[in-house]
């Protein structure tokens, strides 16, 4: 199969210029089905798993990630999905405390088949805070490089004793962790697919400015001032959220402050090196699905990423054998997974993870 670009109009994923359609859950806007409705098959069986990592080949300072495998009930999972956060977010991105039914991409992925592990970063969530200046988005890959060969292994064990082993692995990431994901595919190919969301090889997104205004020192923010983090680690100024990262009349005001309540911090290393990665996709040889939200302002200029046509040329940044897809999702800013439109991105990258890497 060739490039193909998707888009996501009215829950149906339509192949443009191709006369297929991928099967996604319908959905009105302003519309909120039943949480009863939304559960799928339930909770997923999940448990705790910790990795110890370095940040570059031969190094002997140890750091520990924090992660939970979720895998469906009953079943064995051959292809877990490495879910990576984005910035001023953690793991709970992934599984969102408010609705799970609607919200949560764990319980989506687990219902179709797949495994999980959603990490927290190194310098976010329960995973440790090294001094910020070295935690970079090349440490970060090569952090989450380690947690795959980990994986692959068969050696490593959830914290009920159970032994990790996946046939196939796949990186998802939102924002700054697809960053991280597609460096590490471009440096290490070690993956069978990737899943980015909330990214484009724009460098000067319209949105881009408000990240430096609505950011401050986390030591300074009542939510993070006694946590002893070391210096230069920051965070979202409080309130402003909804314009970072959300298309506000695609999202509800709950879930922003929920978001704003659970939200985290990052080392500012990870901005030191964010532009030197762009090249790397040239050298992913596995299936990419990129998600951006219509109204992402740090993916796409304006107005919207269909209306400027800014990311019409995102599949010329990868290979040919990378076979490129791409999903435009329509009523959603740039925290994809906390829009109304959740469930619809969420089958669809099921969907086309079936059919181009397997379960």
């Amino acid at each position: 199969m060739g490039r193909s670009q998707w888009k996501l109009l009215q829950g149906a994923a339509i192949v443009l210029g191709v006369s297929s359609q991928v099967n996604a859950q319908p959905f009105e806007p302003g519309s909120e089905p039943a949480e009863a409705a939304e559960q799928g098959s339930g909770s997923p069986r999940c448990s705790l798993v910790d990795f110890t990592v370095t940040l570059e080949p031969g190094a002997t300072d140890e750091y520990h990630i924090a992660g939970e495998l979720c895998r469906p009930r009953g079943e064995r999972a051959r292809t877990l999905q490495i879910l990576v956060h984005g910035n001023s977010y953690n793991r709970s991105y992934w599984d969102f405390p408010f609705r799970p039914g609607r919200y949560s991409y764990v319980r989506r992925a687990v219902d179709a088949g797949y495994a999980t592990l959603s990490i927290d970063r190194l310098g976010s969530g329960e995973s440790d805070h090294p001094p910020a200046e070295i935690v970079t988005v090349h440490a970060s890959a090569h952090a989450i490089h380690q947690i795959v060969e980990a994986v692959r292994s068969g050696q490593h064990r959830d914290e009920e004793d159970r032994r990790l082993r996946f046939r196939r692995v796949v990186l998802v990431g939102h924002s700054f962790g697809s960053n991280m994901a597609w460096t590490e595919a471009g440096i290490y190919g070690d993956v069978d697919g990737l899943i980015l969301t909330a990214i484009s090889h724009d460098q000067n997104p319209p949105g881009a400015p408000l990240t430096q205004q609505y950011a401050w020192l986390a030591n300074l923010d009542p939510a993070f001032a006694n946590a002893g983090l070391p210096p230069n680690y920051i965070t979202t100024v409080p309130g402003f959220r909804d314009e970072l990262f959300y298309h506000v009349p695609g999202a509800r005001q709950a879930v922003i402050d929920v978001d704003e309540a659970t939200k985290d911090v990052l080392p500012i290393g990870v901005l030191f090196d964010q532009f030197t990665t762009y090249d790397l996709t040239e050298n992913i040889h596995v299936p990419v699905l990129n998600v951006i939200g219509d109204f992402d302002t740090l993916a796409c200029q304006l107005p919207s990423c269909t209306g400027s046509g800014s990311v019409a040329n995102e599949a010329d940044f990868y290979p040919d054998d990378a076979d490129y897809t791409q999903l435009i999702v329509p009523n959603a800013g740039h925290s994809l997974n906390l829009h109304h439109s959740a469930p619809s991105w969420y089958e669809a990258a099921q969907d086309w993870l079936r059919d181009h890497v397997g379960r």
